[in-house]
């Protein structure tokens, strides 16, 4: 394996990521247990006559190391985009054309899509302001990414690795800019999907750990247990990402309510999910318009017909809808917080069935969107009159 090919690149994306995944863990953890310790360390001082030590018993201080560990994940994330982008590079170098013509290329660049839009999005939302636990809830929130990127990829390196030369109708300069407008939306959609899925799981173990307190809605409960099932059928990424991080954030709330205030946390991310969500919605739902806008002139040129009814293009229609649904609901019926958060989350689940489950589909076997397919190029004219 040549140390520069696209293949082995993939690999060192791969294991970065999952590096990430587990430091971002390791330090979610450590930020959320830092209030617990610093409680035991000022009460062991007191008992010994120490005196204040200094640290925020709500918030637990501000520990030079977690500190350290959560820019560290932040710079893995950094250094697993270099990574994923050099692979990008060596591709287009060995196929001589934008490395998107089938999933073994596609889903690569939407995984460097997904690294740059945590960067961006790390500062644009301020989780490099956050302290104790609310920066532990950040750190979470990448390394998930960081992790759900590692198992993408290792789905990747088992698909089939040759390439062709470009049919005619990829020939063309919307070829690059379309599908990265819609790898760079889609994956930052599926970012506000983790978000949201997040504030559901953490509402749903409060409600199970704490009912006197948080009495958990039968809405919350329905929904989290149908996503979970929904998940399901869906392959081991969508099982670690549905029943794993429900798992996982079990475990996380079972150590909070080790702390003084419990899971006091999660009303700080409560108030500001519905921010954070829809910054999130608002990087990334731009790119999906565009994606959309650019295949309609795309086919235009390429069949002179903007719209032709094509299955894969009904399905990305449906997605966006989904999204525009989520607009007119936020501001003209004023749905915020959990209602806006649900149609993020079900947005998600329609996109990864556009984007990964639409070969599978009987109607996608005459689609001309089938450029994936390595054994069956459609032909130009497919569509046929219109």
């Amino acid at each position: 394996m040549e140390t520069f090919s696209y293949r082995s690149l993939l690999y060192v994306t791969m294991y970065i990521s999952a590096c990430g995944g587990l430091l971002g863990i390791v330090t979610a953890f450590g930020w959320f247990l830092r209030p617990l310790i610093a409680a035991g360390a000022g009460r062991r001082a007191a008992l010994a006559g120490g005196g204040d030590l200094g640290l925020d018993g709500a918030e637990g201080g501000s520990s030079p190391l977690l500190r350290t560990s959560s820019w560290l994940l932040l710079a893995t994330c950094g250094l697993a985009f270099v990574a994923n982008l050099a692979a990008q590079a060596a591709r287009y170098v060995e196929v001589q054309h934008w490395p998107a013509q089938t999933m073994y290329e596609v889903i690569p660049l939407g995984t460097t899509s997904c690294f740059l839009s945590v960067l961006i999005l790390y500062f644009v939302i301020g989780l490099q302001r956050q302290r104790g636990v609310a920066r532990g809830f950040g750190d979470l929130f990448v390394a998930l990414l960081m992790g759900a990127s590692a198992f993408i990829l290792h789905y990747v390196l088992g698909l089939d690795p040759s390439g062709k030369a470009l049919p005619p109708a990829l020939q063309s300069y919307w070829f690059a800019t379309h599908i990265s407008a819609y790898m760079f939306g889609y994956f930052t959609l599926f970012i506000a999907t983790v978000a949201a899925w997040l504030h559901f799981c953490f509402k749903f173990w409060r409600g199970v750990l704490q009912p006197r307190e948080f009495p958990l809605r039968r809405g919350t409960l329905l929904l989290t247990l149908s996503s979970v099932v929904v998940m399901l059928p869906f392959g081991l990424l969508a099982q670690a990402l549905g029943p794993g991080v429900l798992l996982l954030t079990g475990v996380f709330s079972l150590a909070s309510m080790k702390l003084p205030g419990k899971m006091a946390w999660f009303d700080t991310w409560e108030e500001g999910a519905d921010r954070f969500t829809f910054l999130i919605f608002m990087v990334g739902f731009p790119f999906l318009t565009a994606g959309l806008i650019q295949g309609g002139l795309w086919a235009q040129e390429a069949w002179a017909l903007y719209w032709g009814w094509d299955s894969k293009e009904v399905s990305a229609l449906i997605s966006w809808i989904f999204y525009i649904v989520y607009l007119h609901l936020r501001f003209v019926a004023g749905w915020r917080g959990e209602k806006g958060m649900w149609i993020l989350l079900f947005g998600g689940i329609s996109i990864y069935i556009t984007f990964q489950l639409f070969g599978h589909l009987p109607a996608s076997q005459s689609s001309l969107h089938r450029y994936t397919d390595m054994e069956s190029v459609p032909a130009e004219g497919m569509m046929g009159g219109g």
